[in-house]
């Protein structure tokens, strides 16, 4: 291989055998952006508790059965007939179960606990819940119950979380699930999952950029440059309003910020190609999601997006910034010589 000339082993590592191989390694061998499937974890169970903590006193009026009064929109149902069971509006003792477990769980949830058990769970309560009433429903809680039937799959609690910290403390060098796997189950399963399930995410992120993108082309306020001004004039959505009217009265910054938030998004599937672009691209985007977060209030939607962006970034590149920014304090305490 090495004797050969350059074009030669372009034209080789090109090859679509060559290709579909490596691909075929990348799927099975290991999980990737196993931190950034920690952090998403942990923003998830973070989202969801900012909808039912806040919503705690009135959860009755919302998602019980005190929410007959918005009759019909409260019967109505375009979801799986059983999922009903969980959050009735017609049995409040199994309401109030229902809602307080799934506050637990997300806790759970977000301390990564039994993690492969609870998600399923979480999953199931969060989607029962989604079904009482439709109109408090948005885009962020349609991605987040997408992703949270993908991370059924994925390997969530490799860090940060009590069950890392188990395993740290038992010496396991790998998951108690995986010294129990069958003989006739390949090793290969688990990694497969869990890469296909980042495949999944990813390509959901990608489209939800896309899509977006397109539908902000055929909007004049988007092009002319002045979008974000009238998103942030809305007073419904006014969770700073001192800091909401600094923002839109620069004109210049509204401007930047509506076309950075059209074409970031708009090429955010090219920026993605090569690492330079897709770490810019990735840090731009999220402060997009989190001035989104700060100045209209959408932190669930925010964070949900945040967490997908992130498993953009390799473990590799996770683990250098700590190493950094480890370094950076040992050089901040050391004494001076």
């Amino acid at each position: 291989m090495a004797s050969l000339p350059r074009p030669a082993v372009v034209r080789e590592r090109l090859a679509p055998s060559h290709l579909w191989s490596r691909f075929v390694g990348w799927l099975t061998e290991r999980p990737h952006a196993t931190i950034g499937f920690s952090i998403l974890r942990i923003l998830l169970g973070v989202s969801m508790l900012i909808v039912l903590i806040p919503s705690y006193a009135d959860r009755r009026y919302l998602w019980g059965a005190g929410a007959w009064w918005v009759d019909p929109e409260a019967s109505r149902r375009g979801w799986w007939e059983p999922l009903r069971v969980f959050f009735p509006k017609d049995n409040a003792v199994v309401f109030e179960i229902s809602f307080h477990l799934l506050i637990v769980l997300a806790v759970l949830f977000i301390a990564g606990w039994k993690t492969r058990w609870v998600t399923p769970v979480v999953l199931l309560l969060w989607v029962g819940l989604s079904t009482n009433t439709t109109l408090l429903g948005n885009g962020g809680d349609t991605l987040m119950r997408i992703v949270l039937l993908f991370a059924v799959f994925a390997d969530l609690s490799r860090h940060f979380s009590v069950d890392a910290w188990v395993r740290r403390r038992r010496g396991d060098r790998v998951s108690r699930w995986a010294s129990r796997r069958p003989a006739w189950l390949p090793t290969w399963i688990g990694p497969w999952l869990h890469n296909t399930v980042l495949i999944l995410c990813l390509f959901q992120i990608l489209l939800v950029y896309l899509v977006s993108s397109v539908l902000k082309l055929e909007g004049e306020e988007w092009l002319n440059g002045t979008a974000i001004y009238y998103a942030l004039s809305i007073e419904q959505f006014h969770v700073l309003p001192a800091l909401s009217q600094l923002a839109w009265q620069s004109a210049p910054v509204v401007a930047l910020a509506t076309g950075l938030a059209l074409w970031v998004q708009l090429l955010f599937p090219v920026l993605i190609l090569w690492k330079p672009t897709r770490y810019a691209a990735v840090v731009l985007i999220t402060g997009m999601h989190l001035s989104i977060a700060v100045l209209l209030g959408l932190w669930p939607f925010s964070l949900t997006m945040i967490a997908l962006d992130l498993l953009l970034v390799r473990d590799g590149s996770w683990e250098r910034l700590a190493a950094r920014a480890r370094g950076l304090r040992r050089g901040s305490l050391s004494p001076a010589t």
